[in-house]
């Protein structure tokens, strides 16, 4: 028997609780909604001519996925910045939101510094650490989240308070409707992906039964699926603790399709999950046909995800939700931990040396 059928093996291939955090997720977006209400801000939204997110990792993907659900949507430009540096356009028409979990992520407060000396309106958040420190220091307001997960599993806390902050500011809708409809999805996502669900009607544990033993491939589609993709793989690494890879639709029909006409492409070992939603354009949706039939011709398995939801926001949350669930039972299924990630904490050790 699978251990994905054997509650009490799936518990104990769990020890700090990682399935805790994705079934209590739900309940993570009702208290990132208070957060978000609550937080005074300072900072006024009249003048901003851009917003930049910077962070990295867990803390980055909340303003990846703002990004990819406002892009039809915002009044003003907004990218994430994964490094040390800010972009030349930043200075005091540009709103930075600073995200970093722990408050100590090394490329976050470098960005932090730059945008203090470039007067850019800034908002944090954190749990504390150096950049709540700073923060407090500096008169700049601080999204307050808690403690206790690993940033990975923070999600909520990482986009709801960012969607409130920029719809509160004025530079993006209200986006109040669409969080609501968020919460009720994602709860119906725990019920049906959940550790309780057998496999037969369990859609995680079937694509992680799936997956396990190849190289997962995810393709997503621009602008919002593609982010997804990026969730989907990262949290393959951390939790699954396996190397996969994405891309998007339609970049990758210019390049990387080319890729699946060789010999033994991806070794021969992948597995491709396409990423699919009901605002795909038509085009890509065609696109997407050809490439599965390119690919599949390979000898390599395909098959697609649907969203679900009745709004871009939830239907989005319910494809990350599904790969988080994919990604814990990939993890059961291969005998490891989902929740150490000993080789970032042995870098970030590494790199305190100097």
């Amino acid at each position: 028997m699978s251990i994905l059928e054997d509650r009490e093996k799936m518990f104990a291939s769990d020890p700090a609780g990682m399935h805790g955090h994705l079934e209590g997720f739900p309940d993570q977006l009702r208290e990132a909604v208070a957060i978000g209400q609550e937080t005074p801000l300072s900072v006024r939204g009249e003048g901003i001519t851009s917003v930049v997110v910077a962070g990295m990792g867990g803390s980055a993907i909340g303003g990846e996925l703002a990004a990819g659900y406002l892009a039809r949507s915002m009044s003003v430009p907004l990218s994430v910045v994964r490094g040390y540096s800010l972009p030349a356009y930043v200075g005091p028409s540009t709103l930075v939101y600073v995200s970093s979990y722990s408050g100590n992520t090394e490329e976050t407060l470098s960005a932090y510094a730059e945008a203090r000396e470039r007067r850019a309106r800034i908002v944090c958040s954190t749990t504390g650490g150096e950049v709540g420190r700073v923060a407090e220091e500096s008169g700049h307001d601080i999204v307050r989240v808690p403690t206790g997960y690993p940033p990975r599993a923070a999600l909520g806390f990482g986009l709801v308070p960012l969607l409130l902050v920029l719809g509160r500011l004025g530079l993006a809708p209200d986006p109040a409707g669409d969080i609501d409809d968020t919460i009720g999805t994602a709860q119906v996502g725990v019920r049906r992906l959940g550790l309780a669900v057998p496999s037969r009607e369990n859609e995680a544990k079937e694509v992680a039964s799936w997956l396990f033993g190849h190289v997962p491939v995810v393709y997503g589609t621009a602008p919002a699926t593609a982010v997804v993709a990026n969730r989907w793989c990262g949290q393959f690494s951390e939790n699954s603790k396996v190397v996969a890879h994405r891309n998007e639709l339609p970049e990758m029909n210019h390049n990387e399709i080319v890729g699946w006409s060789g010999t033994r492409p991806m070794g021969g070992d992948a597995r491709v999950v396409f990423l699919r939603d009901e605002d795909d354009h038509p085009r890509i949706v065609r696109r997407v046909e050809i490439t599965r039939e390119a690919i599949a011709a390979t000898g390599v398995e395909v098959r697609d995800v649907a969203s679900r939801g009745k709004t871009t926001l939830g239907r989005l949350i319910s494809l990350v939700q599904l790969g988080d669930f994919v990604s814990l039972y990939l993890a059961m299924l291969g005998g490891v931990d989902p929740t150490p990630v000993m080789p970032i904490d042995r870098l970030k050790k590494e790199l305190a040396r100097f």
